[in-house]
């Protein structure tokens, strides 16, 4: 039963990580409340959330928690009675421990003047002998280098060099001979001053053979109990713990020791002689193990000791302590530590992102530690993640219970030491107990079954197929760009053909494998080579353990390949069900983002049997390998390249034009260059200013061509599926592969196809994959070829198909629908006018909901505000059943408003006039553009724009109107929605260009609809305001599930309550720690209410009077727009112009001495590194160029080495095509 403290009722830990932990349930456990100080790299710590009283230190890192004055002004400023330190940091700081105590505190540990003595070395020898405690022979201080020499050869080889104020092993070198002495000395003196602040230096008698034995004990500056977890070797020799144990209670009770201790002891594995080493004045890293063997809390008696202490006495009384003692432990108890480091590379730590974390649980095993999914291991404190300890009957048994917890352990994200420690306790020597101090260098071998990445390549990423297809949701598909080339790679190795893989862009990468593997390459030509070696792709090939891999770059046509291992990743943690990553969202793959120089990345245990039992290369025939010289790509008409939106001209232009590929294109998209449609209609009504706008839909994605303004895109694997842009087409599925493999400048047509041809071109697709698959078994010895040729598509050269059906409006009775179709997977249902109308978005969700009940596989609904998106499987319903399926569900849903439709209410802080929202502005217009009828200020624009009178009536906008969730998607949850009030009804504009970053939790506001930003992300809206974000990556936040990391669905309402800037930078500090608690309460919508409210607006007076006065707004500020991105254009266009003219001068004035450094890509200039009157340096960066996400360094060539530079030909933001001028130089 845990004590009951009656001095102390608030407890400060100064402390972070697993034991902060510890000590905040301790405190818990005793019923004292405690306070944790943490800083922002450990905001999201189990201990930053976990304390009644949780509180952000003003400094960061490590210094953080070393700030004394800070944390004592913490201590006065919320009443707290006594502090305690666990293990590191300020634990071991006298001057701390003395100043809690000068002002009034308890210090929960020893006191200051036992720590003093104790952290001097030479002074704790001091304290052994005069106990009586034997120590290692050795010296006192020492004055010399002479004097170091001539007592080493006294006391024998091998001695010890250590520094007094030393500890954990630093500050100490050991000597074999004299002249290591010699060469030691000073290096030792030295490191002791920087360090610990104190040269002093001494020689101890070095035991390579030992054991070291701790001996932990607690006192209460009388008597001291001793707790002691057995030794396997102490455990052979009778009588040993008996004298060990009494010279620790010696030595601790010479001091008047108080609070928990350990005394260590070296025991000599030949004489079983044991000396005193050090005492550690603190909680000990490993005091679970004792209180698992010995049924005891020492934090808990650390409190109770503090209490007693506050009170006014001496400590716990004695009786109370020694009845605690036992003779000897229960069972045995074994523990490891946790580290996120590699023992491989000589145990450097890997700081990252754990993506998944599970802790078994049972009987007899304890996990202490402070992570969860999600955490970050910073780069600033020691990597321990946490620390497994098992209890059982005996040694063997405990030995085995530890093997199955380590193998039921998940840790996933960067390396950990769990294989090691694995492979440690299964050892013979471990399980003999033979564990000398030396165990690791002498009797133990690790061989790591990993790939250590020397050089990540451009851009490379782990993807898996068919990846996230059915997720919704802004979740983008995922997976390979290129699945045929992909599938093929993982078969060729035996792996099923949707496993996990590398793939490579534009070059790939250099890898050191510690474990021989069975690899395949394939995909666009680049050279691979083993050690140097060239080895052919689309080949199943061998490494051998210490060989390195490298993939070079691009040779010919394509962009990608990818690098298949036979067993995958195994390592790598699932997301949303694949392992596929996404980069520019941070989530999948290695954590969240592409391949980096140092990952270390797990095979599987099988993959040195398998790398044995390949004989021979095998190589697939040439026939079998696809074309990469692509020039067209088979795509069908819709859903908005109709006469409603684009002319037959424009159709004509569309599919007759060789379309260029930007360098912006990625995994995100496909950008492609060429002339500008005319288009059908003047403006996007309520979707926005230009034609290209349309009412928020859901994308056809992958595979839609999106026009965002007058330039195309086409939506790859990573892209967002809402959005208010039109898509005129949409690349069919089979054909998906070819865009993945298109690079900047090479040139494509678009080739309309039925949807028939669609289906065919997929079952051509598939039948191939299992051919090759069959001729790789030995099943087939037809070699496999790919037919892509299509000879008819039964098209009529410029018509249009998108339109599948149209059903006209019925007044009341039922809206207008329109069957749009997405390429062969997609089908958008438009119903209504496409404006804003309670009954359509009623009618939208009713339809879904009708749909969803229906249980067709791998059918995904995207509703929105007047539409629904269905995305199907052909291979399940083709596209005609489905037309007729939801037509028929559709048309038996009745006009009628008065119903009800559950959902939930969420009510949200929403901050105006953020400074965050500010700065954001400041970046855009020193990076984009600096003049817009938006800028400076979107809150003065939008009063502007919408006849408003002031600011506060702006922000009314929100506070006096619920608003509607009518989708949820676009990217990680974004949630669309609008004000449920006709007097909220403002309307904006969009900015252009686009902004590149906006701060999560922003509130955007365009055309007729709002958004809430749910991380950091780019943007086109206007900063209207902040609320929280509402995406939590891996879903461990309050409101959010690891299935479901978006926090909004279609219907929830939304209301807004206002606080401060103060008031809400505490909330988001909360919500990023996880201890934010969204109010989310369950409601019902009648659509009633509202479609009375808004057909009633027409009548209002006031209404009228507001829309009178935002019609004359928006003209207004229209044409200011118009002028300013006029002017804004024409003088870029000068001002390139005089650049260029300027640069043309100069090339001709000294033709024959300039020396230019050109773009070896079309790319856009992300960043020039010299400037005119530089002296450049052979292999300097000259520039970073960014293309397709990636940047590429162009450095300085030998023959420019030495040349001053004269002008900058290519600034930031220019678009550059290869051979184009970068630098020009003199000599």
């Amino acid at each position: 039963m845990p004590p009951t403290l009656s001095n102390i009722k608030k407890v400060l830990v100064a402390n972070r990580g697993e034991i902060a932990v510890r000590l905040i349930r301790a405190c818990a456990k005793v019923g004292i409340k405690s306070v944790s100080i943490y800083t922002h790299s450990d905001a999201t710590s189990l201990h930053a959330s976990l304390a009644d009283e949780n509180v952000l230190l003003a400094g960061d890192n490590a210094n953080g928690y070393l700030n004394v004055t800070e944390i004592l002004q913490i201590c006065s400023r919320l009443h707290v009675d006594a502090v305690i330190p666990g293990y590191g940091f300020l634990s071991e700081n006298t001057a701390f421990a003395q100043a809690v105590m000068d002002v009034g505190m308890v210090f929960i540990g020893p006191s200051p003047s036992s720590v003093a003595d104790m952290g001097q070395k030479h002074r704790a020898r001091n304290v052994a002998t005069s106990a009586g405690v034997p120590v290692v022979p050795g010296t006192g201080l020492l004055q010399s280098e002479e004097e170091a020499v001539e007592r080493a050869q006294g006391l024998g080889f091998p001695i010890m060099l250590k520094a007094t104020g030393g500890g954990g092993g630093m500050g100490l070198q050991v000597c074999q001979d004299v002249e290591e002495v010699v060469a030691a000395f000073d290096k030792v003196k030295s490191r002791g001053e920087t360090l610990f602040g104190n040269s002093g230096i001494f020689l101890e008698k070095y035991y390579p053979e030992s054991h070291h034995v701790e001996v932990q004990v607690f006192g209460n500056g009388i008597d001291v109990v001793i707790e002691e977890c057995p030794s396997p070797f102490v455990e052979k020799r009778p009588g040993m713990r008996d004298a060990i144990t009494k010279c620790a209670v010696a030595y601790a009770s010479k001091l008047k020791y108080k609070s928990a201790g350990t005394v260590e002891f070296l025991v000599d594995d030949v004489t079983g002689d044991f000396f005193f080493l050090e005492m550690n004045t603190r909680l000990q890293v490993e005091h679970g193990i004792t209180e698992l063997c010995y049924d005891v809390d020492l934090v808990a008696l650390m409190l109770q000791q503090a209490d007693y202490e506050m009170g006014g006495d001496v400590g716990i009384p004695s009786e109370y302590l020694k009845s605690l003692q036992k003779t000897s432990p229960n069972g045995v108890s074994v523990e490891v530590r946790v580290y996120a480091e590699m023992p491989y590379r000589n145990y450097a730590p890997s700081p990252g992102l754990l993506q998944a974390v599970h802790w078994p649980e049972g009987e007899g095993l304890r996990v202490d530690t402070w992570v969860e999914t999600g955490q970050r291991i910073a780069p600033y404190y020691d990597p321990l993640i946490a620390k497994l300890m098992v209890h059982d009957a005996d040694r063997p048994a405990a030995i085995a219970k530890m093997l199955q917890i380590l193998s039921d352990t998940t840790l996933q994200g960067p390396a950990t030491n769990i294989q090691f420690l694995s492979h440690v306790v299964a050892s013979d020597s471990f399980r003999e107990g033979v564990t000398l101090t030396n165990f690791l260098d002498t009797r133990f071998h690790y061989e790591p079954c990993a790939i250590d990445v020397l050089a990540p390549g451009a851009f490379t990423t782990i993807q898996d197929y068919p990846a996230r297809k059915t997720c919704g949701h802004g979740i983008p598909t995922g997976g390979p760009m290129d699945n045929i080339s992909s599938r093929i790679a993982n078969l060729l190795v035996g792996n099923k053909p949707g496993m996990e893989l590398l793939e490579m862009t534009l070059s790939g990468p250099e890898l050191l494998f510690r474990a021989p593997a069975v690899f395949s390459v394939c995909g666009a030509p680049m050279l691979v080579s083993i050690d140097g070696e060239k080895k052919p792709m689309w080949s199943r090939l061998v490494i051998q353990a210490g060989q390195k891999l490298k993939v070079g770059a691009i040779e010919e046509g394509g962009c990608r390949s990818y690098l298949a291992i036979k067993g995958g990743f195994p390592e790598i943690p699932y997301y949303l069900g694949s392992k596929s990553g996404t980069p520019s969202l941070g989530f999948g793959g290695t954590q969240g983002r592409q391949l980096q120089m140092g990952d270390w990345i797990e095979l599987d245990p099988d993959t040195k049997k398998w790398a044995a039992d390949v004989n021979a290369v095998y190589t697939l025939p040439p026939d079998s390998v696809p074309s990469y010289n692509i020039t067209e790509i088979y795509c069908m008409h819709g859903p908005h390249d109709s006469d409603d939106f684009m002319t037959r001209k424009d159709r004509e232009m569309l599919y007759g034009t060789s379309w260029k590929i930007d360098h912006n294109s990625n995994r995100t998209g496909v950008r492609l260059v060429g002339p500008v449609p005319e288009w059908s209609r003047k403006d996007g009504g309520e979707g926005g200013s230009h034609p290209s706008n349309i009412f928020d839909y859901g994308y056809p994605s992958p595979g839609g061509i999106n026009w965002g303004g007058d330039s195309p895109v086409v939506f790859s694997m990573d892209s967002p599926d809402l959005g208010g842009l039109l898509c005129s087409t949409t690349v069919v599925s089979a054909d998906l592969w070819r865009l993945g493999q298109v690079k900047p400048g090479d040139s494509l047509m678009l080739r309309p196809v039925k949807f028939e041809c669609a289906l065919e071109l997929s079952k051509r697709t598939e039948v191939f994959i299992d051919e090759v698959r069959s001729f790789i078994d030995g099943k087939s010895n037809s070699v496999p070829r790919l037919n892509f040729h299509i000879s008819d598509t039964g098209l009529a050269h410029g018509e249009s198909n998108a339109v599948l059906k149209r059903v006209p409006g019925d007044g009341e009775k039922r809206p207008q629908v329109v069957y749009r179709q997405g390429g062969d997977s997609f089908m958008i249902v438009e119903i209504g006018k496409q404006t804003v109308d309670i009954m359509v978005s009623s009618r939208v969700r009713l339809l879904a909901e009708r749909l969803q009940a229906l249980n067709i596989k791998n059918l995904v609904m995207n509703q929105n505000v007047g539409s629904v998106t269905v995305q199907f499987d052909p291979k399940v319903i083709i596209q005609q059943e489905l037309l007729q399926c939801i037509h028929e569900i559709e048309s038996s849903i009745e006009a009628n408003a008065d119903i009800k439709i559950a959902c939930r209410e969420i009510h949200l802080p929403i901050v105006f006039d953020h400074p965050a929202l500010y700065e954001s502005t400041v970046r855009y217009m020193e990076t984009n553009r600096p003049n817009a009828t938006y800028l400076p200020d979107n809150i003065e624009y939008l009063r502007q724009n919408n006849g408003l009178s002031t600011r506060r009536e702006v922000f009314d906008t929100a506070l006096k109107a619920p608003f509607l969730v009518v989708a949820v998607g676009f990217l990680v949850g974004t949630p669309i929605l609008f004000p449920l009030s006709p007097a909220s009804g403002i309307k904006a504009q969009k900015y252009n260009p686009t902004r590149v970053s906006t701060p999560g939790g922003t509130i955007g506001m365009g055309g007729s609809l709002f958004a809430i930003y749910p991380i950091e992300a780019p943007g086109g809206y206007m900063l209207f305001a902040r609320t929280l974000e509402c995406w939590d990556t891996f879903g461990t936040k309050p409101g959010f599930a690891p299935h479901r990391p978006w926090l909004f669905e279609p219907f929830d309402l939304i209301r807004y309550y206002e606080v401060s800037v103060a008031e809400y930078d505490t909330l988001l500090r909360d919500f990023h720690s996880g201890r934010y608690q969204f109010d989310i309460r369950p409601a019902t919508f009648h659509p009633q209410d509202f479609v009375k409210l808004f057909r009633a607006a027409p009548d209002d007076a006031q209404i009228r009077a507001f829309h009178a006065a935002q019609n004359q707004g928006m003209a207004e500020r229209l044409a200011v727009e118009n002028a300013l991105y006029r002017d804004w254009v024409v003088e870029r266009e000068v001002q390139r112009d005089a650049d260029a003219a300027r640069l043309q001068s100069m090339l001709e004035s000294g033709a024959e001495s300039a020396i230019t450094i050109d773009s070896p890509m079309n790319a856009n200039v992300w960043k020039v590194l010299v400037q005119p009157g530089d002296v450049l340096r052979e292999g300097e960066v000259v520039a970073i160029l960014e293309a397709m996400k990636m940047e590429i360094n162009v450095l300085c060539p030998p023959d420019a080495a030495g040349a001053r530079v004269e002008a900058i030909a290519s600034k930031p933001g220019t678009v550059v095509s290869p051979g184009a001028r970068l630098v020009v130089a003199k000599k």
